[in-house]
């Protein structure tokens, strides 16, 4: 099936002389490490061709990818789009995907819906990077340590350094690949996992504010909390991952407050367990992702009581 799918890219890519790869708005290091990565790779092996990168949401992983590309309408509409990282449409990090001559669209996360012409949607991929990687693999392509790179950096991203329950083979399989182009594992494993003093000392105040009921680990920021510490809301929605790694938790929560809505507080969940599914439950709060990771936005007080009843329900429930 790889070998096919691999074709099917190339012979995409080879029918267009101009490329515009998207992805989903507050992108992490997997969307903007599948982004770069394949764009890096398609300026390298076809220099004759436009390749763009866009979009404008990105999360606190942007500082450590390219700018993205600035392209005008006349262009995306006579182009092929590639849209990597997205579930679904309205999450796309700009609207004029649409006008594109074709769009195909590679993704990892649960199927919601079909949106483009052609479509490879591997729900069992650890990450969109793995999809890629192994496509590439498959083709016997030779990387540039660059595009390489960038790909490793968005695998070990969404996998946690391989040690949540979608690493599989072909995810370690990946990754060899990615390592035989020269990646710096030690670079990336400091610029993912690493941290500053002022992160240090945010992770700790939060791991001294988390309450923990019926296996359910949770924490609410405020603005005034995060900025105390010179965080961004961006950066300090994305520091779920420290109520990671304790027994006695099966799903942790983060609250981190978002803009007033009307003067009212409102917050987004960043939503993790190692094995519990929680897709459907973000999905009834109009969040999703993936069926052990989500994010849900513009959470009241109220949602957010409701959302907590319903994980400790599960966690009671698969505990049983």
């Amino acid at each position: 099936m790889m070998k096919e799918k691999a074709k099917w890219l190339i012979d995409a890519i080879e029918s267009f002389d101009s490329i515009v790869i998207f992805r989903h708005v507050l992108a992490d290091a997997d969307a903007l490490g599948s982004q770069f990565g394949l764009k890096t790779w398609i300026q390298e092996r076809y220099p004759e061709k436009q390749v763009f990168a866009i979009g404008n949401s990105v999360g606190a992983s942007s500082r450590y990818f390219p700018c993205i590309d600035q392209v005008d309408d006349a262009i995306i509409a006579r182009s092929l789009a590639i849209i990597l990282d997205t579930s679904n449409a309205a999450r796309i990090d700009d609207a004029r995907w649409q006008t594109a001559v074709k769009k195909i669209r590679i993704d990892h996360h649960i199927f919601v819906e079909k949106y483009c012409d052609e479509e490879l949607v591997q729900p069992e991929a650890a990450a969109t990077c793995e999809i890629l990687a192994l496509l590439l693999k498959e083709h016997g392509e030779i990387l540039s340590k660059s595009s390489a790179q960038y790909l490793y950096s968005g695998l070990i991203a969404d996998t946690i350094n391989f040690t949540i329950s979608s690493t599989s083979t072909n995810t370690l399989q990946a990754a060899a690949y990615l390592i035989s182009f020269g990646v710096d594992v030690v670079q990336l494993q400091m610029q993912h996992f690493g941290t500053s003093l002022k992160d240090f000392y945010y992770e700790n105040w939060l791991r001294s504010q988390m309450k923990f009921q019926d296996g359910v680990g949770y924490a609410l920021a405020k603005k005034s909390d995060f900025e105390r510490f010179g965080l961004t809301f961006q950066q300090a929605k994305e520091k779920v991952f420290v109520f990671s790694g304790v027994f006695e938790i099966k799903v942790w929560a983060l609250f981190t407050q978002m803009e007033s809505v009307d003067h009212e507080e409102i917050y987004t969940c960043s939503l993790r367990s190692r094995n519990i599914a929680l897709n459907d439950i973000a999905n009834n709060y109009g969040g999703g992702g993936h069926q052990c990771a989500c994010g849900i936005k513009n959470l009241t007080a109220d949602n957010m009581k409701d959302l907590l009843r319903d994980l400790q329900v599960r966690v009671r429930e698969i505990s049983k």
